[in-house]
């Protein structure tokens, strides 16, 4: 990555120093497409992290300490026969985790990442690029 970064920096430096001729266009154009999709890594590198350590471990925590709480204060003061109270504590684990699931895949979604660091704009701008110089290298003569 660190290598990308430093070559794309290199390239644009020389092309704003030496002015934009026409051999200079290719290796900037594919500079470009290299840092773009570098920040595209990063966006999933960063959603992984953050899905790891956040969402999995604090969450967890959380939930399972709440379940053997709540569970606990029903089979301690709740005046129920025992099959009410299983039956009871059943249904609340089936809401528990339905929540649980729907929220983690809400949350860590591909697609809401995308939304938020504007992934479709990048890749949309990517692939323009892309059609435009297939297009330069089909109108060009071979030497």
């Amino acid at each position: 990555m660190r290598k990308t970064l430093m070559t794309g920096l290199v390239f644009l430096v020389l092309n704003m120093l030496k002015g934009a001729n026409p051999y200079r266009k290719a290796p900037l154009e594919f500079t470009k497409l290299k840092l773009s999709i570098w920040g595209l890594q990063s966006i999933k590198t960063m959603r992984l992290l953050f899905m790891s350590l956040l969402g999995v471990g604090v969450c967890l925590i959380f939930l399972m300490s709440g379940l053997v709480l709540f569970h606990v204060g029903i089979f301690l003061y709740a005046p129920w026969d025992f099959e009410t109270k299983m039956g009871f504590t059943f249904v609340c684990a089936a809401i528990y985790i339905g929540i649980a699931v729907s929220v983690f895949f809400y949350l860590f979604s591909e697609k809401k990442w995308s939304q938020i660091f504007h992934a479709e704009g990048i890749i949309k701008n990517l692939s323009e690029r892309n059609h435009h110089c297939s297009r330069e290298q089909k109108t060009e003569a071979p030497l």
